[in-house]
């Protein structure tokens, strides 16, 4: 079953994605993170929470952050999979949070996906 799924889903090749040099600090803010979020740039938005994935606090604020701005953003048909991965990537911050690197990882993917699929819908 493992071998049909992987066949089905096909390898995915590693990238890195840069985000340095791209402007951080809208810890404390969800104007600013909003602001940035409603771009649909998941490289501007994930520099712009670097600060806040650094500590647990910040990263709590962040989960608080994305489930507003998911709801202020998405009013289109209803999607699962944007919710299910919101929801994995916040059960991520919740067992990985000492990790940041982890942390800054699962919400790019997370916000990539979630961006893609807003921006096809225009």
């Amino acid at each position: 079953m493992v071998g049909a799924w992987i066949t089905f889903m096909e390898d995915k090749k590693s990238r890195l994605v840069a985000v340095d040099g791209l402007k951080s600090k809208v810890q404390g803010d969800y104007n600013r993170f909003y602001e940035t979020f409603s771009t649909l740039e998941a490289k501007s938005v994930v520099a712009s929470i670097r600060e806040m994935i650094a500590s647990r606090q910040g990263q709590l604020e962040l989960g608080r952050f994305l489930i507003k701005g998911l709801c202020d953003l998405y009013q289109g048909d209803y999607n699962p999979h944007y919710l299910t991965g919101l929801g994995s990537f916040l059960w991520v911050v919740d067992r990985c949070w000492k990790q940041a690197h982890v942390v800054a990882n699962a919400f790019y993917q997370y916000v990539d996906f979630l961006f893609d699929g807003l921006k096809s819908k225009d």
